[in-house]
């Protein structure tokens, strides 16, 4: 297959939003409905995915756009790489995205606030927090991590979401850990390393490589369930373009298998899209990730459920009545249902 020739990857994946999700919450807050009326002509195979961080949780995009499966299945996608967790519904709202994926709590405020916005959650590949923690060499996990600064990303991001789980685990308070928002995860990494932070929260390869300056992995999330990285649509977009989704979906299925099934395809796709240079690295994030994608990305009610509940607890939205209405399962369900997927793994 003939690939074209690449453009680098911070020049063709960074994209700023004119429309902030604060600022789409307080359109809202003074009683202005945000419209949910797409600005994609219906029936369109075009469209634009947005994903929130630097990082081999995205693998499954990465092999899709380099194995032209989404050409194949009749889908002209573009990725693009949002600033921030709290970008995504703003995104979706403004229509510079039509597919959102990123951490299930970022969009569930969107979901329970935005007047006119409907959202549903079409596809779960990941299942648990795929966070590392990597600090100081005399840092430990447990009580040792009270009283410290633990850099991330932004507030609502994965990375701020396990931390509130592991605070939840251990019976801790929010006063016991000092987070520090430091905007993007290359900003984390040079917190750590300048001594701004005592430790990081990030998905590997990006705080994986800071092993290399002598720090040392703490702990990491994955015994921890969530909703991490919900595929994402408006409602309006979804009822209009019902043949994308369906395709959309048989790609991110096809994709899954692709990673299971091609480990040298994976690690050359981690090493192309998530700025790394080892090898070693990205075999490392490989090996890590291997275990945490689905086969079958149907998304789990419970876990959606759990994400509404703990954006309530921190004070945002009202718990909704019935968390199932933002799922729509009907497109991973027919795949399964047909056949499709498991014939993927034989």
């Amino acid at each position: 297959m003939r690939m074209r020739v690449p453009v680098p990857w911070r020049q063709r994946r960074t994209v700023r939003l004119a429309v902030p999700l604060a600022a789409a919450l307080a359109l809202t807050a003074s009683g202005c409905a945000v419209s949910g009326s797409a600005s994609i002509q219906p029936s369109s195979m075009k469209m634009t995915v947005g994903y929130t961080a630097i990082g081999a949780a995205y693998s499954d995009l990465y092999i899709c756009e380099d194995a032209g499966v989404f050409k194949k299945n009749g889908l002209d996608v573009k990725i693009t790489l949002l600033n921030s967790s709290s970008q995504l519904v703003a995104a979706l709202v403004s229509n510079s995205v039509q597919i959102g994926v990123g951490a299930t709590t970022a969009t569930a405020a969107g979901a329970m606030n935005l007047k006119g916005v409907d959202l549903r959650y079409i596809a779960l590949p990941i299942k648990r927090y795929y966070m590392e923690m990597w600090g100081r060499k005399s840092l430990s996990a447990g009580d040792d991590l009270k009283g410290r600064k633990i850099g991330l990303s932004s507030p609502g991001s994965l990375g701020d979401a396990a931390v509130d789980a592991l605070i939840k685990k251990n019976g801790w308070s929010q006063d016991d850990l000092q987070k520090v928002y430091l905007k993007s995860t290359p900003a984390e990494v040079s917190a750590l390393e300048n001594g701004a932070v005592d430790a990081i929260v990030t998905q590997p390869p990006t705080g994986t490589k800071t092993r290399q300056k002598g720090f040392k992995k703490v702990m990491d999330f994955t015994d921890l369930p969530t909703a991490a990285n919900a595929y994402t649509v408006k409602t309006g977009y979804l009822s209009a373009n019902g043949k994308a989704v369906a395709a959309f979906t048989k790609s991110e299925a096809e994709c899954l298998a692709m990673l299971h099934n091609d480990r040298d395809a994976a690690v050359r796709s981690i090493m192309k899209h998530s700025g790394v240079d080892n090898k070693a690295l990205a075999e490392y994030s490989y090996d890590f990730f291997d275990k945490l994608w689905a086969k079958d990305p149907r998304v789990d009610p419970a876990l959606v459920h759990d994400a509404f509940a703990a954006t309530v607890a921190k004070g945002v939205g009202t718990m909704p009545k019935n968390t199932d209405e933002f799922i729509d399962n009907s497109y991973v369900d027919k795949l399964k249902d047909s056949g499709f997927i498991d014939s993927l793994y034989r």
